[in-house]
Parts: C-alpha cells; structure tokens; sequence
C-alpha cells in the first residue's frame, strides 16, 4: 500500500499541497478590456486573439466585429493563438489555433497552456478549435457569430 504522507505529483494534488501551474502569464490589462468588449452587447466587436509575447505571456493580438472573413485574416498558420467570441445567440466561445507551421515546441507548450487561456476569458461555454488554419476555418463556418 500506498504511504498516503507522500505528496502526489501533477497538477490536481489532493495532499493540501501547492498545485503546480502551467506557468501562463495571462496578466496584460489589455486582455480582460478586450475581452468586455467582446461580451458587450453595445460594443461592436464580436471576437478577441490572443497571441504569445515570448514563451509564456498572453497579450492581445487582435479584435474585430467584422465575423468569420475577418478573423480567419488575421490567423496564420506560423504561430498558435487563443481568443473568444460572441454568438450571434449571444453566447461565447473560447478558441484555439495551433499554425501547423508552428515548431513542435511551441504547440506543446500551447497544449499545456490552453486551460490556462481559456480560464482568462469568462463566461464562455464551448470551444472552437483547430490543428491548422484549414481545420480552424471548418469548425469556425459551423459557428454563426
């Protein structure tokens, strides 16, 4: 059996102990601003991009209210972005777009990172997400925003 005194390793401790975390900086004050924006129902934008500054910080990499067209623009297929949107039902949804021309690190490092954006936008209740811009792009058009 088991000694049970011993911590137990990951993320979900059950010891009382210090939970690890995925070391995601998602403090930029830009981000929460966009971000209400986006849930505003006054505000024209509709959706949010965040995009990596270094290896593990967030900042906003864009905004926009012009729909799909517009947000497939501003992906490319180099870097891995995180954002959210707003229905046209008035719900919102967290997403992830992992550039296939990204290196293996960097979306290894966004798979362990993503809870930890996702967390960073409030209120949302589904995903939309994509190995490369071509699959984002498919799960995006089943999306009316």
């Amino acid at each position: 059996m088991a000694d049970s005194s011993k911590a137990s390793g990951g993320l979900f401790r059950t010891d009382g102990g210090v939970r690890a975390t995925s070391g995601l900086d998602v403090s930029d004050p830009e981000i929460p601003d966009a971000w209400a924006k986006v849930r505003s129902d006054g505000s024209e934008e509709t959706w949010l991009l965040l995009g990596y500054e270094g290896k593990s910080k967030l900042k906003v990499h864009s905004t926009g209210g012009g729909g799909a067209v517009e947000l497939l623009e501003a992906i490319d297929d180099s870097q891995v972005l995180f954002g959210g949107l707003r229905t046209k039902e008035g719900k919102f949804l967290c997403l992830m777009c992992s550039g296939q021309d990204a290196g293996a690190m960097a979306r290894g490092r966004a798979a362990a990172h993503k809870n930890a954006a996702f967390n960073a936008l409030d209120g949302t209740v589904d995903e939309v997400c994509g190995n490369n811009k071509e699959e984002f792009s498919d799960k995006l058009s089943r999306v009316s925003f």
